[in-house]
């Protein structure tokens, strides 16, 4: 424990007080200023001090800067006043406030609940370095299954990825997590043989509650996915009651052709590059072509047409009357499968403006299956929009407990705090997020527009800034930051907002689709808010920048 002024610095429960009040810190802040406080006194090198705190990742030293920029808001300095932090021109800094040590502090030991579990992605130990797609497909697909099992928390898709090809200890997963149990395995595709090795494990030892493998045939991996299903639900001593066992094993289709498909389509979904995301259309496309009675594969064509529409990939009247076929298809086809609902409400919502009836689709997606992160953040999204701004934070907060580790989730909670105007906890967020990503383009965009409304005009033009260059544009960088110097803030915003008004009439010149938000967004910077209204109205909801579904 460690005391400096008026604050105790709890380094076992990485907490810190003020005055006995819990000040609240994002893990990354908090290593930042524990290594300030155990090396008071010191001139800490910027190199070193990136170091040691982002020890498994690659950060310039804007990251550093805004973890300092946000102690000393903290601390209540104001410009030359160095109380806490010093900078220390050419090296570093130093953390010149006196600090004492003191023993005596009791710490809550968070425990997991025993019916929590991660799916974590497959190996693939294959010659053929394509089969990821089915290691990654197999995963999801049971996943998905034991989601389905009552009493059981499974941990979402996203979060659990994130852990993929990292070589990190199974106790710091669940612990990140919030689980107790992980299962992971790993493929050896020889042409039509499989050789599937799965083991589950429990986080608090390490120990192998259940391992098994499986050497089967491609036709049969319908029957193994059912048997691994099975013995983990067995291996947590859990019972599978009634038609609940009927559920969790549904099959959406006997046609193994047309199961690959599918998975080879929600593995280039995932895919941010939008040339990668294309090709999810075509294994979706061919997965109802093999079989036309599979409702997940027309689900898949739902999600790629609504997500393409929202994100400018394709004119909206060109997607959204794609997506409502086959949302329509799925629903005829299944009317039990959430996803389906999740895509039903978008298109209420955003295509058609219906309120009432975009609320009845999320609501019944989440009776349907709860354990979605996805769906809450959506319907959050939804609350904010509509106004509902407390219910809509309590949605995002689920949100997050469901997939803690999703950058896109944390993305729309730190929006829904900036419309609610509440942008320190909007600040909270995009820098949480940050942690997890601190080379996200639009995270750095997003975490600006906040500065921006809160007046420091500094942060704001750094942020957006970063932005730019991790977006690989140098140029708009240049401008804004010439811009700066000459002009001060409110002429670099205007030069940024000129140079993108260029350029996005230019793209439509081109034959290009560009969405209508952008051109709002940029002329309300140039100060015609009446043409940024006409131009926001064009558009079914709110700027497609700020929220990620």
């Amino acid at each position: 424990m460690y005391e400096f002024d008026d604050f105790q610095l709890d380094a076992t429960a990485r907490e810190l007080r003020r005055g006995g009040q819990l000040v609240p810190l994002t893990p990354r802040i908090f290593d930042t200023l524990l290594y300030f406080v155990r090396h008071h006194g010191k001139v800490l090198e910027k190199d070193e001090l990136m170091r040691e705190i982002w020890p498994d990742a690659v950060v310039e030293e804007n990251n550093l800067n805004q973890n300092v920029s946000t102690l000393r808001r903290l601390f209540g300095e104001s410009r030359g006043d160095n109380r806490f932090i010093v900078t220390v021109p050419g090296h570093g800094y130093r953390f010149a406030a006196e600090v004492r040590m003191c023993t005596g502090s009791a710490t809550a030991i968070v425990v997991a609940p025993d019916k929590t579990i991660a799916v974590l992605p497959f190996a693939n130990i294959s010659a053929d370095p394509e089969n990821e797609y089915f290691c990654d497909g197999l995963a999801e697909e049971l996943l998905n299954a034991l989601a389905k099992v009552e009493g059981l928390k499974v941990a979402a898709r996203t979060s659990a990825f994130a852990f993929k090809n990292k070589n990190i200890c199974v106790s710091e997963i669940a612990e990140a997590l919030g689980v107790s149990a992980i299962l992971e395995g790993s493929v050896r595709r020889s042409g039509k043989l499989l050789r599937i090795a799965v083991q589950l494990i429990n986080a608090s030892d390490g120990y192998h509650i259940w391992t098994e493998r499986y050497d089967r045939e491609m036709r049969d991996i319908f029957d193994v996915q059912d048997e691994i299903t099975l013995a983990v639900v067995d291996a947590l001593k859990m019972r599978l009651l009634g038609q609940q066992k009927t559920v969790v094993l549904k099959r959406y289709t006997e046609n193994t052709e047309a199961y690959h498909f599918y998975l080879k389509g929600r593995y280039f979904w995932f895919k941010s590059a939008p040339h990668e995301f294309r090709k999810s259309l075509e294994y979706f496309q061919h997965a109802v072509e093999v079989d036309p009675l599979y409702a997940l594969g027309y689900f898949g064509l739902a999600s790629y047409y609504g997500f393409a529409s929202s994100w400018g990939l394709m004119p909206p009247k060109d997607g959204w009357p794609k997506m409502e076929e086959a949302t329509t298809r799925a629903l005829h086809l299944d009317d039990t499968l959430a996803e389906v609902y999740h895509c039903l409400a978008a298109l209420k919502w955003v295509y058609y403006r219906d309120w009432a009836g975009a609320d009845r689709a999320f609501r019944h997606a989440m009776k349907l299956n709860p354990q979605i992160g996805a769906i809450h953040s959506h319907y959050s999204i939804y609350l904010t929009v509509v106004g509902r701004f407390d219910e809509a934070i309590e949605e995002g907060k689920r949100a997050l407990e469901l997939d803690p580790l999703s950058i896109r989730i944390r993305r729309n909670q730190g929006a829904t705090f900036y419309y609610a105007r509440r942008y320190d906890e909007a600040v909270k967020q995009y820098s949480e997020a940050l942690e997890l990503d601190p080379n996200d383009a639009q995270l750095h965009e997003q975490l600006g527009n906040v500065y921006e409304q809160m007046k420091l005009n500094r942060d704001c033009a750094a942020e957006w800034q970063r932005a730019m260059t991790l977006a690989g544009d140098s140029d708009l960088a240049a401008i804004l930051s010439r811009a700066y110097v000459r002009e001060g803030f409110p002429g670099a915003m205007r030069a940024m907002a000129r140079k993108q008004l260029e350029r996005l009439t230019e793209r439509v010149k081109l034959g290009q689709y560009v969405a209508s938000a952008h051109f709002a967004r940029v002329v309300s910077r140039l100060g015609d808010k009446a043409l940024a209204f006409r131009w926001g109205w064009t558009r079914p909801a709110m700027s497609a920048t700020h929220f990620h579904c």
